[in-house]
């Protein structure tokens, strides 16, 4: 699938690609040598992102006392998880909140959704696996992003690919297939190869939609995909965002084979996860600038 990708943006002279910063706060998820103090080092080494953090910790989100000076406070106070996830959901989201969306696919609904799944993937994720809750919340929040690529890059063939996959009931990756030979999570899987991310997180991209279910479980090598599988249909589950996709449904006995638990037996509130990515979209920039639809 890769040579098809290469020859759909053959002619794109510069892609997206992630700020070093964000390969090593990545790469620095699964390290247990990186603490506060190692984590803070990696995150100065960008003075707009610590700038950028920093403006965020001392905002009334937070509501913290006294003023926060430096990255290594910041994390002692919000902790490493949290400064961790608003470090690789601000650098993302920047990365791409300007890019073309459509009246089919509009920047809020877009980024409401991928918000959504991450959250969602960080909640799941505790319940049977042992995968580190950062990376579930980062690959939830990026696995649609091939469809950025393809609406900045393709926009006439994508929107085709949206009205056909709603006049037609089908996946919208059943539509991608059918217009470009591939989809997607192809694309995204794509990209993320480009940006030297792990296999498994590239893995669970591009099988958000196709993973054989029946042959994943939460103590396998794949379990992110099963995760980021299951956020992705219980964003759409919970009326969170729209993705252009009008044929995504949760497949219940797969979950609760997967997670051992029913939908209703996960502890998520409905109304506390609306007010968590309603939050998390003011955070990470992406509420009020999204991109005016085209």
């Amino acid at each position: 699938m890769k040579n098809k990708a290469d020859e759909l943006f053959k002619n794109v002279k510069t892609l997206p690609s992630l700020p070093p910063v964000v390969q090593k706060i990545f790469s620095s998820i699964n390290d247990p040598r990186v603490g506060a103090r190692q984590l803070a080092e990696i995150i100065t080494t960008d003075q707009t992102l610590t700038l950028r953090v920093l403006k965020l910790v001392n905002s009334s989100f937070f509501g913290l006392r006294g003023k926060v000076q430096n990255i290594h406070h910041a994390v002692t106070m919000l902790g490493f998880s949290t400064i961790r996830q608003i470090c690789l959901g601000v650098s993302i989201c920047n990365k791409f909140k300007n890019l073309k969306t459509t009246s089919e696919l509009t920047g809020s609904s877009f980024w409401a959704h991928s918000v959504a799944s991450a959250t969602l993937a960080k909640k799941i994720c505790k319940t049977a696996t042992k995968l580190e809750p950062d990376a579930c919340y980062t690959l939830g929040l990026v696995h649609d992003i091939g469809k950025l690529l393809l609406m900045e890059h393709h926009m006439n063939m994508f929107v085709q690919t949206v009205n056909k996959a709603g006049r037609e009931s089908i996946p919208l990756q059943e539509s991608e297939q059918q217009v470009f030979d591939l989809d997607h999570a192809d694309v995204g899987s794509w990209l993320m190869r480009k940006w030297n991310l792990p296999r498994d997180a590239r893995r669970s991209v591009k099988n958000h939609h196709s993973a054989n279910m029946n042959a994943i479980s939460p103590i396998s090598p794949d379990a992110m995909t099963g995760v980021i599988y299951f956020a992705n249909q219980l964003a759409h589950h919970f009326g969170l965002g729209g993705s252009g996709n009008p044929a995504t449904a949760l497949e219940e006995d797969k979950f609760r084979k997967f997670f051992g638990k029913n939908v209703d037996e996960m502890d998520i509130d409905k109304v506390s996860l609306h007010e968590e990515v309603h939050v998390s979209l003011e955070i990470l920039g992406v509420a009020d600038n999204v991109p005016s639809a085209v």
